[in-house]
């Protein structure tokens, strides 16, 4: 669906849809109970244009890195690779992937045939983007990691979903309670005409569960 070119540039993170917009990434974490911003750092790259973390109380740090628009098939071989990457032993890892399902596009199909091949190894993983059991679920259990959360239809990946998957990770609720939070809105927002159904993410469902990407 077409949106405003100012919230639309792939190349402008401040006001962009996914990252500097009032439901973006870094705003609204920045913004949300309980959360606190550890700091950012842009021009990571020429690809990566801004990373930024924050912190849950003291349960949980989000590392979350906003990718230039263009080159979205490189943000998608980037999440799949840390997916295929099992966690460190000393530590709990989830990896998120937040924003437009570039496997839609046809001219990023391509990118398939670099995606990691990895033993199972059960890192959990979350894609919040439109159709993406559909079209990252294989994939991700092919790099041996548990998609957890992902979605059967179209949605808004806005990020008081990503809050409230965190929150849940950071309380090690169970896989069932994950997707239930993902389709439920967030107390902290008072959001209402773009809340998440709960069929979006398959909580009534008995096919693959939803996955989802945080680093």
């Amino acid at each position: 669906m077409p949106v405003p070119a100012k919230i639309g540039n792939g190349d402008d993170p401040h006001n962009n849809l996914y990252w500097g917009a009032a439901y973006g990434v870094k705003t609204f974490l920045s913004k949300a109970d309980g959360w606190q911003k550890l700091g950012c750092e842009k021009n990571i790259s020429d690809t990566i244009l801004e990373r930024c973390q924050f912190a849950w109380k003291d349960k949980l740090t989000v590392t979350a890195d906003a990718y230039r628009g263009s080159r979205i098939d490189q943000a998608m071989l980037d999440f799949m690779q840390q997916a295929a990457t099992p966690s460190n032993a000393t530590k709990r890892e989830m990896v998120v992937f937040i924003g437009h399902d570039g496997l839609m596009d046809a001219q990023n199909q391509p990118i398939i045939e670099h995606f990691p091949k990895h033993a199972r190894h059960d890192k959990q993983a979350v894609v919040l983007a439109c159709m993406s059991d559909e079209f990252f679920s294989e994939h991700l259990q092919a790099a041996g990691s548990k998609p957890v959360v992902t979605t059967f239809s179209f949605m808004a990946p806005e990020a008081y979903v990503l809050e409230a998957v965190a929150r849940g990770f950071a309380n090690q609720v169970s896989e069932a309670e994950l997707r239930n939070s993902a389709g439920t809105l967030t107390p902290n927002t008072s959001v209402s005409q773009s809340k998440p159904e709960k069929s979006v993410f398959g909580a009534n469902s008995q096919t693959k569960p939803i996955k989802l990407s945080l680093r």
